[in-house]
């Protein structure tokens, strides 16, 4: 599910709140998930919102395909240099973007729920921060054949999907100044309405 809170586990589990966040301890225990951020939902606690660990990636998903990919763009980024793996890069999103066929005059939210689907689909867990006119969108895990490869090139195939899918400029933040994030691209409403 990339991210969930207690509640979204227990209804997906069938089973009580206490008993997920007894798992949840085990699971943090052993490395395997983390919290990503607290939000508020109403009065009350401020419920932990969880996200997996690359190592509880690695031992949630089959083994062996992330790995052979992961070692062959390793491979291919050895092979070619870093100019042309970042080439490679900004042209894999410029597909991706492509193959989801979204209309170009699409509304805004249905612009923003195509990119999370697909970076849901290359597990990357994300969220949204809406500041109109300034929108946030959180990239909370690293996908699995990202190991190996420096932030600043997967940050240019993550922004290169963004512009694609959204239709506009998009800026990548820096992880430091943002939650956590593994990255961050920030893009602003109203260049979407000109």
């Amino acid at each position: 599910m990339g991210l969930a809170g207690a509640s979204e586990l227990a209804r997906e589990l069938g089973i009580t709140q206490a008993r997920v966040r007894q798992h949840l301890r085990t699971l943090m225990r052993h490395g395997l998930v983390e919290v990503a951020f607290a939000r508020a939902g109403g009065p009350g606690p401020r419920e932990r919102v969880w996200r997996p660990t690359p190592k509880g990636q690695g031992n949630a998903r089959p083994h062996r395909v992330p790995l052979l990919f992961a070692l062959f763009v390793r491979v291919t980024r050895e092979r070619v240099g870093r100019e042309t793996f970042v080439e490679l890069l900004r042209e894999t999103a410029h597909l991706l973007a492509a193959e989801r066929g979204l209309a170009t005059d699409a509304p805004l939210p249905e612009r923003i729920k195509a990119l999370q689907g697909l970076l849901d689909e290359l597990a990357v867990a994300s969220r949204l921060e809406k500041s109109p006119p300034v929108y946030r969108l959180h990239l909370l895990t690293a996908s699995p054949w990202e190991l190996k490869i420096a932030v600043s090139e997967r940050g240019v195939f993550y922004r290169t999907l963004a512009e694609d899918l959204l239709g506009i400029e998009v800026e990548l933040l820096s992880p430091s100044t943002t939650h956590r994030a593994v990255h961050t691209l920030q893009f602003h409403f109203h260049r979407l309405l000109n």
